[in-house]
């Protein structure tokens, strides 16, 4: 009789963790294609871009279809001056900045226009002064059961005290390539994440973000940081990303849709995203 029951458990176990493996489909209803403006503007002597896409199905696995019919200006309100991008054919809108001159300046008032299928969408944004990054450090610690050997690297800055809180992005580059999945998207009020650190160093868990979990810096490599002024509204729509695309687990929340400042006009086709102008303190750290 025992060696039934144990049979049997051993029969019931294996088609237990078989039926797992079914494969389930899920049908999602398709929805209304909406327009998406992806418009960070700087004061970078780089090029300067803004992306127009479609929103794409939840499953499709693919680039969201870019918007090769649309129109992008941007004006400074505060001096009168207009700039139009130019349609590069997949999406990206772009406009060529030489290395003496920019379009973003702090203190200015700006307006976005985006032009699609006939109707004008608007966004209003103010330019935010940001910070110097001082320095790079970096740490060489080996394979221990907490970390991987490498390189585990700090930048060094203080937030410029008053007269209003700062609001940062902090964007870390290995060898070029950004860190840009949704646990990493790295923000910083002031230089903590709440009020009471202005005029402060940046606190060790935004200083120490710019590393990836489990991927250290190896010899060799070059580190960038940018540190990137952003509205408070900015900062909210960011840390609502950040919740969103890390939104797993036993404990996920119902997941929202994400705010816009992209203002739609009348009879239009919805428009999401955000535009917002930064300034950015950057620095490069070669690990040698």
């Amino acid at each position: 009789m025992k060696a039934f029951i144990k049979i049997f458990i051993s029969i019931f176990t294996v088609a237990l963790f078989a039926s797992c493996e079914d494969v389930i489909q899920i049908k999602l209803d398709e929805g209304s294609k909406l327009l998406v403006v992806d418009a960070f503007i700087n004061n970078m002597r780089v090029d300067q871009k803004v992306r127009l896409t479609y929103t794409d199905s939840y499953f499709s696995g693919q680039n969201p279809p870019p918007v090769t019919n649309g129109a992008v200006i941007l004006k400074d309100l505060t001096s009168n001056t207009s700039y139009t991008f130019t349609n590069s054919g997949n999406g990206d809108y772009i406009y060529p900045i030489t290395t003496a001159d920019t379009i973003a300046r702090v203190d200015h008032d700006y307006e976005l226009n985006v032009i699609y299928d006939g109707k004008m969408y608007t966004s209003y944004g103010k330019q935010k002064r940001s910070t110097v990054v001082d320095s790079i450090s970096s740490n060489f610690r080996e394979k221990n059961a907490f970390t991987e050997e490498g390189y585990y690297c700090k930048f060094w800055a203080f937030d410029p005290p008053g007269p209003e809180p700062d609001y940062y992005w902090v964007k870390a580059f290995r060898n070029g390539t950004m860190y840009n999945k949704g646990g990493e998207i790295n923000l910083a009020f002031d230089g903590a994440y709440s009020a009471g650190a202005d005029g402060f160093i940046f606190i060790p868990p935004i200083a120490e973000g710019i590393n990836r979990f489990g991927e250290p810096y190896q010899f060799g490599d070059v580190v960038r940081v940018e540190v990137h002024s952003i509205s408070k509204e900015a900062y909210f729509f960011l840390f609502q990303v950040q919740q969103q695309t890390t939104n797993s687990g036993l404990f996920a929340t119902t997941p929202e849709n994400v705010k816009t400042n992209i203002n739609t006009p009348d009879g239009a086709t919805k428009a999401i995203g955000w535009f917002n102008m930064s300034s950015v303190g950057f620095l490069e750290k070669n690990i040698n």
